[in-house]
């Protein structure tokens, strides 16, 4: 007979206490402390690299630190470092330059159908820097170049009615801050909600930016610098633009950081070649003089000088001829020069570097180009032997690499700019969304920027049509491959085509009828009778006469 087990019901839950309308804490929110027990578990036996690797000193162990508090720490340091690289090292900066001509190049547009406004942003995009230097296409290079170099970047949005004494289409400006502007570290600070100069809510957003008033290394101003006052500005106008490659940082981290150390040791090995070069380049003789005979040598020591008649004279005090030396004049251009007799030139030969620099040079580049995402052949600008269907395919893959650089740039600096702007001229009267639309109708656009270029335009375009003619594309894909709004381009055609009827280089289209004509064209009843329309082409023949 078995035994019966039996559970004791748990006891009912407590009615709440809560007022109504209250929220309860989830549970999956309430910490719990597990420091009092050992949930430590044994690794399993293919797991348990300590075993395989205790004998081994070479290999790095991570510290497992968390990297809020790992670029944090390190974040001042390693920003110096590129720094340094990008401007005195031009294998450094050579990414930055290209990233900047390939992400932003022209610039990125906004991708919007509503002409009047279009009108006003492109007005208000000239004067778009708040340091007045530039447009803001230089806004977006200055931004984007800060953000690849240094792994973020902040735009203020200096809100401002003129500048310089000159009223602006939308009333603000942006300015690009340097990673500096913004302290990794507050001392005076000990609020878990600030981390990395940044104020955080409960919901871990950042509600506001803690930025020095003067840059903290500017030697401009001693009592400035020195004094290191840092104000604290809403997130509302501070566009923090970051590479969070981890989940968790705070604050960027530089696309240059994994390849600093081979770019600092491949321009030393360009270094010491470069010394190696200009040795060799240096044509150095030196002239190997015999030793003399044992009849010079006795004949020369009993040849004396004798300082009160300034001549010398052997140890019978006659006076002998003075020892002549072996002396050599530096030659000139195209002369023969008379070597004593027995002595040899000999010339400097430093060993040469032989075949290896160029494949050492090559290896060094594609590790670069590695830790970049960026193609070995255009990081190094080598593209001997390349064919061009494999720079084709290489293109390509870049292109996508390209096209998510561009998405996060926009999403993180372009879009809130545009969001500002179309805020503001709508609050000014500079603008007001037409009939039927709403303001959040024409926010969060697309932004487009240029193609990358064709290595043969008319075998691409022949691609294109082919593609729209079977069907697998639209006129309006290729259109937004090139970087452009379909919508611009048939407004752009249209006009010009309006513009060449009223100057009689084309005619009007037949598909127009007499209401289009009198719309666009803006001709009266009379002259849209009057006209004669175009007679259409005669079809082809079905066989041609032999």
């Amino acid at each position: 007979m078995t035994a019966r087990r039996t559970t004791k019901a748990a006891p009912a839950a407590a009615k709440s206490a809560l007022p109504k309308g209250a929220v309860r804490q989830s549970v999956a929110h309430v910490p719990v402390v597990m420091g009092g027990f050992n949930l430590a578990q044994e690794a399993r036996m293919d797991y348990n690299f300590s075993e395989v690797l205790k004998d081994r000193k070479d290999i790095p162990r991570g510290s497992g630190e968390a990297i809020v508090s790992a670029l944090t720490r390190n974040h001042p340091q390693i920003s110096r470092i590129v720094r340094a690289a990008v401007r005195m090292n031009g294998i450094a900066a050579r990414p930055g330059d290209l990233t900047s001509t390939m992400v932003i190049g022209k610039g990125m547009t906004p991708v919007c159908r509503d002409e009047d406004l279009m009108r006003l942003f492109r007005r208000w995009a000239k004067r778009a820097g708040a340091d007045g230097l530039g447009d803001l296409r230089f806004v977006q290079e200055q931004a984007w170049r800060e953000y690849f170099n240094m792994g973020e970047c902040f735009g203020y949005l200096r809100l401002r009615n003129a500048h310089k004494g000159v009223p602006l289409p939308v009333g603000f400006q942006v300015q690009v801050l340097p990673t500096e502007m913004v302290p990794v570290e507050l001392p005076f600070l000990s609020s878990q909600t600030v981390r990395g100069g940044q104020v955080f809510d409960n919901r871990g957003e950042a509600t506001h930016y803690y930025v020095y008033k003067t840059h903290p290394g500017d030697r401009s101003d001693l009592i400035a610098a020195s004094s290191k006052e840092v104000v604290k500005v809403s997130a509302n106008v501070i566009l923090h633009v970051m590479r969070q490659l981890e989940p968790g940082a705070v604050r960027g981290e530089s696309a240059l950081m994994r390849s600093l150390v081979e770019i600092h040791d491949l321009k030393k090995f360009m270094a010491a070649e470069l010394v190696r070069k200009v040795l060799s380049a240096n044509i150095a003789y030196w002239v190997q003089i015999p030793d003399l005979t044992e009849e010079e040598k006795e004949r020369l020591a009993d040849v004396f000088y004798d300082p009160t008649t300034g001549k010398y004279v052997d140890s019978e005090s006659n006076e002998v001829e003075p020892p002549k030396g072996h002396t050599v004049d530096v030659p000139k251009d195209g002369s023969v020069v008379t070597l004593p007799p027995g002595a040899e030139i000999k010339q400097t030969a430093p060993a040469e570097m032989g075949n290896s620099f160029g494949p050492f040079l090559r290896q060094v580049g594609l590790q670069l180009a590695m830790s970049l995402n960026i193609p070995y052949e255009y990081l190094m600008m080598d593209k001997a032997g390349l064919q061009d269907r494999i720079y084709k395919g290489i293109s390509q893959e870049f292109e996508r690499q390209v096209d998510m650089w561009r998405a996060d740039f926009a999403a993180m600096f372009l879009v809130p700019i545009w969001n500002t702007f179309v805020r503001l001229a709508v609050a000014e009267g500079k603008w007001t969304p037409p009939k039927g639309t709403t303001l959040d109708d024409w926010l969060d656009v697309d932004w487009v920027g240029q193609p990358f270029p064709n290595l043969h335009r008319a075998q691409e375009v022949a691609s294109w049509k082919e593609e729209v003619d079977a069907g697998f594309c639209t006129k309006s894909d290729i259109i937004r491959r090139q970087g452009d709004d379909p919508e611009r381009v048939r407004r752009e055609r249209l006009s010009d085509l309006i513009a060449d009827i009223e100057a009689g280089l084309s005619d009007v289209p037949f598909a127009w009828s007499d209401e289009d004509i009198k719309e666009r064209l803006g001709w009266s009843a009379a002259r849209i009778a009057a006209r004669k329309p175009p007679e259409p082409a005669a079809p082809a023949p079905l066989f041609a006469k032999r």
